[in-house]
């Protein structure tokens, strides 16, 4: 008949973006307002503001830059990013995010989604201070160029601070959960999408089918490892940061044996990432 067979459907199909779908009810118009500390302290006392953060991923696809904020909430390591505003998709926002922080002005088709989170903060910038805030922020992985790389400006009224650090420094290091989650989740996109190609490969023929088959299997245990790495047992991991240092409160059994985990991930996930 007139149906295209199985092993020219999978060959041809592209890869979708990874990305937060926007479903718009009747004809929304964007408003910018600003409000004063008072009035935006109070709306942090009774809202949950939308983030989207970035893992700004280096050329090779093996480090990610982060920024020392300067200021609460996480005056530390942290994600390039901020608040959205009411209409933003979560990569447009990103993308001004990004453009104002870093100086970059990059078209949002760059951006994919690693994971949405949910963030609480004793401390906030606005008063009364300990009234701290909460976010639900989308993290999406931006892999620069190395003249994007060279070309980065980074704002000095947010950050102190930046520089690139690999994967597994990030992982076994003393930095917030939240960035080690993300760089998991990431991890597993990419054991993800390396076992979508092998499969894709394997029906388009281009391999002998022993060894079309052997990509399979070895992608699949890959994603299996990555899988197991990014399981997170609890839902709610509490820390303090006390001295420059993240205390976990009732310790970090809520992640598996992650050091372990990252070191066999290391060679299989880095070295041959798209």
């Amino acid at each position: 008949g007139n149906s295209i067979p199985l092993r020219s459907k999978m060959a041809s199909a592209k890869s979708s973006p990874s990305i937060v779908p926007q479903f718009i009810t009747g004809d929304f118009v964007q408003r910018r307002v600003f409000l004063e500390d008072r009035e935006y302290g109070l709306a942090l006392d009774a809202l949950v503001k939308a983030c989207s953060d970035i893992l700004c991923v280096s050329s090779r696809g093996d480090k990610v830059l982060l920024g020392r904020r300067k200021v609460e909430p996480q005056p530390d390591w942290w994600y390039i990013g901020g608040r959205a505003r009411p209409g933003d998709t979560t990569r447009s926002a990103a993308a001004r995010n990004v453009k104002r922080e870093l100086g970059l002005d990059l078209d949002e088709s760059r951006y994919n989604v690693i994971a949405t989170y949910s963030m609480v903060w004793q401390m906030r910038q606005q008063e009364p201070a300990t009234n701290g805030t909460a976010d639900i922020s989308t993290v999406h992985e931006l892999r620069l160029t190395e003249e994007e790389e060279k070309s980065i400006t980074l704002d000095p009224e947010e950050y102190s601070d930046s520089n690139f650090f690999s994967f597994d420094d990030v992982l076994m290091g003393d930095f917030h959960p939240c960035l080690k989650q993300a760089i998991r989740d990431l991890r597993k996109l990419r054991a993800e999408k390396a076992l979508i190609e092998a499969t894709r490969s394997h029906a388009d023929s281009s391999y002998g089918e022993r060894k079309g088959t052997d990509m399979i299997i070895a992608a699949a245990l890959a994603f299996e490892k990555a899988s197991e790495a990014a399981a997170v047992e609890k839902e709610v991991t509490k820390v303090r940061f006390i001295d420059q240092e993240y205390e976990y409160v009732g310790g970090e059994n809520g992640y598996r044996d992650h050091k372990r985990t990252s070191s066999l991930l290391s060679e299989e996930m880095e070295g041959g990432a798209a």
